[in-house]
């Protein structure tokens, strides 16, 4: 009898020391595929007001952590219940991503209007420029035609009219060309700007998951599981 009652002693635990090499092994929680939540397994005295603190959920979040994982009374939620817990920070940073992602798209599509409005100014300015060479042509005519003087006269002066016009249309089609330029590297600077703000961002988003971890891996090891081996030995 003393031996029985040593073995089975004994068997108790190694059953023991088996389940907590089983629950060490597994992890504390995993992600879903997309990154988006938490999985966590519920383990022997958790309760649903503890995971919420554990993940960082404020008390005025938790119905609404209650609702959304299926839990009416929190007092029957045992060992095994799987949580989903929303990742906050995965969410912010996509939606952040994807609110940047349009406003490149918006601010490519406004350089590249600004480079087109550039290049129909500088075809606006050769086709000033071509209209110079032509009036230039007509008065050279009109100097070898003396004896029409009179009229030669008259068309000189209206080609003078028609230079001036053409120097001023050239120089506003230069001034807008100027300007469209000094927009555009406007714009590239804030496109710039807002990569280097976003960039930023997802790094301090990386720093805060990795600090979570972090913290959840020292929880894990401060409350892991303590095995205490007793037994009864008779002669």
């Amino acid at each position: 009898m003393p031996f029985a009652r040593h073995m089975l002693a004994v068997l108790a635990v190694v059953t023991m020391a088996a389940g907590a090499r089983q629950t060490l092994a597994e992890p504390l929680f995993a992600l879903t595929d997309d990154g988006r939540t938490f999985l966590y397994r519920a383990r022997p005295g958790d309760n649903p007001a503890a995971v919420a603190e554990m993940f960082g959920i404020p008390a005025r979040d938790v119905p609404a952590f209650l609702t959304a994982n299926g839990i009416s009374d929190a007092t029957r939620v045992g060992a095994g219940f799987t949580y989903r817990i929303p990742n906050a920070a995965a969410r912010a940073l996509t939606e952040r991503t994807a609110g940047l992602e349009r406003d490149n798209a918006r601010l490519t599509r406004s350089v590249a209007e600004e480079k087109e409005r550039a290049q129909d100014l500088v075809r606006e300015t050769a086709a000033a420029r071509a209209a110079a060479t032509q009036a230039e042509t007509r008065a050279a005519r009109l100097a070898r035609l003396e004896a029409l003087w009179p009229w030669a006269k008259a068309a000189i002066f209206l080609l003078v009219l028609a230079s001036v016009a053409a120097g001023y249309t050239a120089a506003a089609a230069f001034r807008r060309q100027a300007q469209g330029e000094r927009y555009a590297r406007t714009l590239a600077r804030e496109l710039e700007e807002k990569r280097k703000v976003a960039l930023a961002e997802r790094q301090e988003s990386a720093r805060r998951i990795l600090e979570l971890e972090t913290r959840v891996r020292a929880f894990e090891a401060q409350a892991g599981p303590r095995v205490v081996i007793t037994g009864r030995g008779g002669s």
